[in-house]
């Protein structure tokens, strides 16, 4: 058996004193979405507790050199975990505090949640609070300045049934979404030509919250977006993908220290999306030479505009996006179904993209996880709300075009089957000259349609036997999420035709496009084919 490491022969003691400790009780912090410069554990020297000031600031410069936590979560152990922890102590509600991490028993962490449930009854802040001071306590036994087994310190579900009590935000309504979509385009108009009313930090914001709406990535990733994030889809002219850095914890637990990985994500993002993330760095392009080194990388680089710092050149931060997002919704009057003030926040939009995401998909809790990029339990407890118009909606598989509604209306052919107005459906130019190309995104279009004959089941199996092809094409796991997004979409051909159709009709069609693909389809999966063999 391997010989397990001693923290505790790493970091200083805390058993001989604490002399010199005040150059060593405070961390200077990188640039961060939190906009916080420093984590000081000088206020809770003095109070009796100073080994929890102390040992809490060595094992967070730990974890901030190791770098596998992210500077938010650190600062979170600190602002939101041990100095609400600290009040407690100072508070009086306990005959005997611990003063040391090395006191701490379950005893302590349970009155901790009863004062925290008293202090803040409503929504999850107290939840939160505890969270974060939970994952402080494991760490400080992980590196030995708790010497007790942690399953018998840690209380067990002290929050039971949080998620009934939270009041998170809900996803916009359609008719919430078209009114702030309209607002965000006017002012993207007038970003372009050169009159928009707004300061910098409101354009950039403008911006963003598009970039958000299109591509539903969270809000730090998008924040510390990168200027080269965006590259070529491998495989879809009509996509991009934007890769950022998202930061996964595994989940705290009691015998091995809590880890936060570093994924690169790639999210797609259609070519309108493009053109505005485009805008931003030709915007932001100038600042970069002026703006500082920790920031000179990101993506939206405004002046400040703030009295005696006209000039210099900062990036958004989770605080301007509030004050840009409603002076957005004022400058506009953006109002709710209610008739209230919009509330508009990127935890909404991402929620909003995914309750559509959940329209397209059918009501498949798996697939729409696998798009948006976490597990389903997290896609189930926090994005998708079955509101009203989600249920009313229904969400099936042809959008609005049944094929029962089609049969004797004209439908214009398209690879995939059919189309009820290629000039001016959904997904259309609508110049009255192009006729949309979108194909990859006919099955989660409102204007497709399929009326049942040999020749469009025929297109439709035709594209299946590509999604088999991109599938065998792309084999590698970093394309795992993306496969079982790609098998779905298969699964949905074969249950809606065989609901909707002749099974004799069906069979024939799924034959015919194993033999002789529709010619559109069969030049693309050629193409795969002779690239994976090495011919081309």
């Amino acid at each position: 058996m391997a010989r397990q490491k001693s923290y505790k022969a790493v970091l200083h003691s805390v058993t001989k004193g604490f002399e010199a400790v005040e150059d060593n009780i405070r961390i200077d912090l990188p640039r961060n979405p939190r906009n916080h410069r420093q984590i000081d554990h000088s206020q809770y020297l003095g109070a009796g507790f100073d080994a929890w000031a102390i040992q809490s600031i060595y094992v967070i410069r730990a974890l901030l050199q190791g770098g596998n936590f992210s500077v938010s979560t650190l600062i979170g152990y600190s602002v939101n975990g041990l100095r609400f922890f600290i009040a407690f102590l100072l508070g009086g509600a306990l005959d005997s505090p611990p003063a040391t991490p090395n006191n701490l028993d379950k005893r302590h962490l349970e009155r901790f949640v009863s004062w925290l449930k008293l202090k803040y009854p409503n929504g999850s802040t107290a939840k939160n609070y505890y969270t974060s001071f939970k994952s402080l306590v494991i760490v400080l036994g992980e590196y030995g300045f708790i010497e007790a087994d942690l399953k018998d310190v840690l209380p067990p579900n002290p929050f039971p049934n949080n998620a009934k009590n939270t009041n998170d935000a809900d996803p916009f309504s359609m008719g919430e979404m078209q009114r702030l979509l309209s607002a965000l385009k006017s002012d993207l108009i007038a970003i372009h030509k050169g009159n928009f009313v707004g300061n910098g930090a409101e354009a950039m914001s403008v911006l963003l919250f598009i970039t958000a709406a299109r591509s539903g990535i969270n809000t730090t990733p998008l924040l510390e977006m990168a200027r080269d994030a965006l590259v070529p889809h491998p495989f879809v002219p009509n996509l991009r993908l934007i890769n950022t850095i998202k930061r996964r914890g595994k989940g705290a637990q009691s015998k091995t220290i809590r880890q936060t990985n570093l994924f690169d994500e790639y999210n797609t993002i259609p070519l309108d999306g493009v053109a505005v993330l485009n805008k931003a760095l030709e915007i932001s392009k100038p600042l970069v030479a002026l703006a500082s080194e920790e920031i000179s990388s990101y993506v939206w680089l405004y002046r400040s505009g703030q009295q005696g710092g006209e000039n210099k050149i900062v990036t958004l931060t989770g605080g301007a996006l509030y004050v840009c997002a409603k002076s957005i919704c004022e400058r506009h009057t953006l109002q709710d179904d209610q008739g209230e003030r919009l509330n508009l926040t990127l935890s909404r939009l991402r929620k909003t993209m995914e309750s559509r995401l959940w329209k397209l998909s059918g009501g498949d809790i798996l697939e729409v996880s696998s798009v948006m990029g976490h597990s389903p339990s997290v896609a189930d407890n926090h994005y998708l709300r079955m509101n009203d118009e989600i249920k009313a909606d229904g969400a099936t598989f042809v959008g609005e075009a049944f094929p029962d509604k089609l049969r004797g209306i004209d439908v214009t052919p398209t690879p995939p089957g059919g189309c009820k107005d290629t000039l001016y459906g959904n997904k259309a130019p609508k110049d009255g000259v192009n006729h949309c190309a979108e194909f990859i995104h006919c099955l989660g279009c409102p204007s497709y349609a399929i009326v049942g004959t040999l020749e469009d089941l025929h297109r439709l199996f035709s594209y299946q036997q590509f999604l088999y092809a991109e599938i065998e094409y792309f084999l590698t796991d970093e394309w795992e999420s993306w496969r079982k997004r790609q098998y779905s979409y298969i699964r949905l051909i074969d249950d809606f035709t065989s609901r909707k159709f002749n099974g004799d009709l069906v069979s024939q069609a799924r034959a015919k496009a194993k033999m002789a693909p529709h010619l559109f389809w069969a030049k693309k999966i050629e193409f795969m084919k002779k690239k994976l063999g090495g011919v081309i």
